[in-house]
């Protein structure tokens, strides 16, 4: 089903039936764009009840982490739901205890939960490493959630804050630069990157070494030896705590009660507004049904004029009738007296009796006829009278029934009229534009998105009430569970071992990330559909054979990415790649680089649409359309070459609350830092990439951009060509411009900075380089889609402008 060529799918799927029950707490005046709640409705409701696989599109800038988060939300409520409806904790376990001896020789036990709260477990995998871990940092991290709830979201906030520590590689003395609010994902991988993140979690963080204190802060008297005080308890001292009952915590009643009351919040807004959608969907049915209704009664009323215009004729025509009869009889009648006597008849020899008889046939037969013809014809009015009857009775039904339809419709509008005032844009609207219709999604108003939030952080809690209410087992089987996470467990640790011990951690951290190269290692055999959720992200840079292996172990796929970014990396050759396609009988369709996790998940994904590239069209599944990154001309360069004109611009206006501090806004008299701009500098040197005019220029940019309060941590500097790049990265590496990132274009994938310099280099005597660039849209797209505020391109304008792609470019850098 094209979404384009067919909104109404998108509607359909849109209905508040459709959505979550939960939401991830951003800001509930911004909630999801339509395209994107359509992602995670058919997410949610596709895959969790069927499994399988889906693709998204995720151009730049369009939110993708975003819509991940609510995935993630959704997940979270639908299990505390099911935990909720237990009357006693420990029913969420089966009875059954898998056992084990660690490596160090200590007995290791992991209970089995039961089923209904398994297939939740969610895994970020990609072949991008900075992506994984941007996903698995971003979400625990304090920065994103909005208000209301930044300063009372806590889901083990202290170890989510060491675990972000841990993950970056800093000492606890940097916490305030890395403050988490949840423990709600793990960047995993690797194991250091496991070992790390498990000692986060599981131990205590200790305060430096000094003399021990009393409870009351005076030296202790242990003969002056040093302790070390507990600066952050891990989990393993929470649980503890818990077990022993000196750690405050709710009776599961009491959580239960606090969860449902969440619940039954968002269910009754939810009926509200369900309530408002059939009111404002009966309203449209009850104009159609009017509209028929309408031409109906013009029918039954020409009808009706009709039947009386031949009644009138027919009581016309029964008159004359009557007359004919009446004259027949008569003349019947006179005829009748006119019959000769017995003596006419003996002085006649019996002529006159002859002709009577003679004429009296016709006039009987005349009169017969008069009589037939006025039955007849008095039957055919009353066939007529009761015709018209009943054509008046039914449309003095059908004026009744449009009188009631009318009268209802009325009452409908003016109580959507109100609805509309109270939803305001989040109010369907059939007549608004394309751009509204997408940054206002159906029914998302404030007060729903908020109380969603609201249950999503009540299932958190939810959680973590259930570890305490079953805090024994909890941290009995969480002690294994974080060996296994580490990798710290027997080698043949069997099957189904391994498996229980990881949705046991999944149930404390729904979400965690990985390489696709470290996944393996990671999980090792745990065996087919073992967790619930891989979402693969940047899923059009990975080669489909690096994902099978994650593929083979979940229950569930969600390809997110874009075809027309950066393609897999393919470092065999193409003709090797076609021999060796051609000695098995596949398809280039199933080859990287044309083939990918993306192209093939949007293959089978039924929601989509047609994205036109050249002579080939290119089919992307579940388009998420918003893009809230890069100012004009970089977005509507981007939208024009790879996105068929399906973009809506989302970026606010201005950026920046006081925009005469913003360097790139325009205060009336223009900004600060000039417009995006080709800065056209010939190639002269044959026989390599490097062009250093070209490099001279850039140092000029950035000198210009500093003098201008944009300092180089504010600009990614790339090139198509690796010598240029690599030219580039020796001016960091100098410290000469502290902060600036240069790479490759490939380099740039998932990167954005307020300003790009495209450096284009470029061998004057080999064309061929550039033709190589230009044989798709992808580089021009990456590049230009990395800049949120500023797109500088510096080369030779004159050679590269005649290629396709690179010529949109220079026309729209005037």
């Amino acid at each position: 089903m094209d979404v384009i060529q067919h909104p109404e799918a998108v509607d359909a799927l849109t209905r508040v039936d459709q959505l979550p029950l939960g939401r991830w707490p951003s800001n509930p005046k911004h909630p999801l764009a339509l395209s994107q709640q359509f992602a995670v409705n058919r997410a949610l409701n596709d895959l969790r009840q069927n499994l399988g696989v889906m693709g998204v599109n995720g151009p730049p800038g369009t939110g993708k982490t975003t819509m991940l988060r609510d995935v993630l939300a959704g997940n979270v409520v639908e299990r505390a739901r099911r935990l909720a409806a237990l009357d006693d904790p420990s029913r969420a376990f089966t009875g059954s205890m898998h056992r084990w001896t660690s490596a160090s020789g200590y007995s290791r036990s992991v209970p089995q939960l039961i089923p209904e709260l398994t297939g939740f477990e969610m895994v970020v995998a990609s072949a991008n490493n900075a992506a994984v871990e941007n996903v698995a940092v971003e979400i625990p991290s304090a920065d994103a959630i909005s208000s209301p709830w930044e300063k009372s979201a806590d889901y083990f906030k202290d170890i989510a804050t060491a675990t972000l520590r841990a993950a970056a590689g800093k000492s606890a003395a940097d916490e305030a630069d890395t403050p988490g609010w949840g423990l709600v994902a793990a960047r995993l991988g690797k194991k250091s990157n496991r070992m790390a993140f498990q000692s986060a979690l599981w131990f205590d963080e200790k305060a430096s070494r000094d003399r021990s204190t009393g409870s009351d802060g005076a030296p202790s008297h242990s003969g002056g030896r040093t302790s070390p005080r507990v600066k952050r308890e891990g989990l393993d001292t929470i649980l503890k705590h818990w077990a022993e009952g000196t750690r405050p915590k709710r009776t599961w009643g009491e959580a239960q009660a606090v969860f449902q009351h969440a619940l039954e919040r968002v269910e009754n807004l939810m009926g509200q507004r369900q309530a408002a959608e059939g009111r404002r969907e009966e309203v449209q049915l009850l104009v159609r049904k009017i509209a028929r209704r309408e031409e109906h009664l013009r029918t039954l009323r020409a009808e009706e004029g009709r039947a009386r215009e031949i009644h009138r004729a027919q009581v016309l025509r029964a008159g004359d009738l009557q007359n004919e009869l009446d004259t027949a009889a008569a003349a019947y009648q006179q005829h009748m007296g006119e019959k000769p006597g017995i003596l006419e008849t003996i002085f006649t020899l019996g002529a006159a009796p002859r002709e009577w008889r003679t004429h009296l046939s016709p006039l009987s037969t005349a009169l017969e006829t008069a009589r037939q013809r006025s039955a007849s014809h008095a039957a055919e009015i009353d066939r007529v009278q009761r015709h018209l009857a009943s054509v008046r009775q039914e449309a003095e039904t059908a004026e009744r029934d449009l009188a009631m339809k009318t009268s209802r419709r009325r009452s409908l509008e003016a109580q959507c009229a109100q609805d509309r005032t109270r939803y305001g844009k989040h109010h369907p609207d059939a007549h608004a534009s394309v751009e509204d219709r997408e940054l206002h999604a159906p029914w998302l108003d404030y007060d729903l998105s908020k109380a969603r939030s609201d249950l999503f952080l009540a299932a958190l809690e939810l959680h973590q009430d259930f570890m305490a209410a079953t805090a024994t087992t909890m941290r009995q089987g969480l002690r294994a569970a974080c060996e296994v996470v580490a990798g710290d467990h027997p080698r043949k640790l069997e099957r189904e071992k391994l498996r229980a011990a990881w949705q046991l951690f999944f149930l404390v951290v729904p979400l965690v990330s990985s390489t696709f190269a470290s996944l393996g290692r990671m999980f090792g055999d745990v065996g087919p559909e073992a967790f619930g959720w891989l979402l693969i992200d940047e899923a059009g840079q990975a080669c489909p054979q690096f994902a099978v292996g994650a593929i083979w172990r979940a229950q569930r796929v969600l390809a997110v990415g874009d075809p027309l970014q950066l393609q897999p990396v393919v470092t065999i050759p193409p003709k090797s790649r076609r021999d060796i396609a051609a000695a098995y009988g596949v398809s280039a369709t199933w080859i990287p680089p044309r083939a990918s996790v993306q192209t093939l998940a949007d293959r089978i994904s039924p929601y989509g649409t047609v994205l036109p590239q050249g002579e080939q069209d290119v089919w992307v599944s579940a388009p998420l359309k918003v893009h809230r990154r890069c100012d004009d001309p970089m977005f509507s360069l981007c939208n024009r070459i790879a996105y068929n004109g399906i973009m809506v611009n989302g970026v606010p206006k201005p950026r920046a609350k006081d925009a005469a501090v913003d360097p790139f806004e325009d205060t009336g008299t223009g900004p600060a830092v000039a417009w995006s701009y080709w800065a056209d500098e010939p190639a002269t040197t044959p026989g390599t990439h490097l062009q250093m005019g070209q490099v001279k220029r850039l140092e000029k940019a950035l000198e210009y951009l500093d003098e201008k309060g944009v300092d180089p941590s504010r600009v990614i500097a790339i090139s198509p060509f690796r010598d240029v790049s690599n030219h580039l990265r020796q001016l960091v590496d100098r410290k000469k411009y502290p902060g600036l990132q240069a790479g490759t274009i490939h380099t740039a994938q998932g990167r954005e900075a307020d300003v790009v310099i495209l450096v284009l280099g470029g061998d004057p005597a080999s064309p061929g380089a550039k033709a190589w660039a230009a044989s798709t849209v992808n580089l021009v797209n990456v590049a230009a889609s990395r800049a949120r505020r500023r797109l500088y391109v510096i080369g030779d304008r004159s050679e590269w402008s005649g290629h396709r792609y690179f010529s949109d470019l220079s026309d729209a850098l005037k």
